[in-house]
């Protein structure tokens, strides 16, 4: 991949993440199918077995997402190079591909992550690790994943590297399904925008367990 076809792609990349991610903060419902299963079909529908994890999308996140090293001289902060693509001043000054290749892979499903809420189905502790590579939780499908770091100054869970692998290949079993995915701004107190939810899972019958309860609102 060259650098001009790299900047079109972050280029678009950021108005995603802006749109879509941008400020906000993601919950993820996920449990074992055959367990969940077992579970619905119980005459109270209580999903003991549903677990959650929540992400939040930081401005200064994005450029882990790009795999690509900012040249210090033309770019201050993880901040500027993020706001540099938003508004098309991108050059090839201003950023160097990884040694490792790493960078073209990551471009390659950058634009289609961002859509991550939408396409998220499987989550799961990442088993994949290696010297230049490390994640605590990863989410994705089978043509892409995004992994999830806790941050040391906030203790949330950030984004924090993309992978061009079947998520299945990268994660510890039992594989562990998304059952529904809500969203909310970093603001909000409560999460009431459902952004995907399993057909079998009806939000009205279901409950879950006191955690995953307070974090929702039930009301709208």
């Amino acid at each position: 991949m060259d650098k001009k076809r790299a900047i079109q792609i972050m280029t678009k990349a950021a108005e995603l993440y802006k749109d879509n991610l941008e400020d906000q903060k993601v919950l993820f419902l996920y449990g074992v199918p055959s367990e969940i299963k077992k579970q619905l079909q119980q005459e109270e529908k209580n999903l003991c077995g549903i677990k959650a994890y929540e992400v939040v999308f930081h401005r200064y996140n994005f450029l882990h997402l790009t795999g690509v090293k900012i040249n210090t001289k033309e770019i201050k902060s993880a901040i500027h190079f993020y706001e540099k693509c938003l508004d098309k001043r991108l050059s090839e000054n201003d950023f160097s591909f990884a040694k490792d290749g790493s960078s073209g892979q990551k471009l390659d499903i950058l634009e289609s992550m961002m859509l991550l809420k939408q396409s998220i189905t499987m989550i799961g502790d990442f088993t994949d690790r290696g010297p230049k590579l490390y994640a605590e939780k990863i989410a994705g499908n089978v043509c892409g994943c995004i992994g999830f770091v806790k941050d040391k100054n906030t203790s949330l869970n950030v984004p924090n590297t993309l992978l061009k692998k079947d998520i299945r290949d990268v994660t510890s079993r039992p594989v562990q399904k998304v059952y529904a995915i809500f969203s909310k701004q970093y603001t909000e107190e409560k999460y009431s925008t459902l952004v995907k939810c399993d057909k079998d899972i009806c939000l009205k019958e279901c409950s879950f367990n006191a955690e995953i309860e307070r974090m929702l609102n039930r009301e709208r």
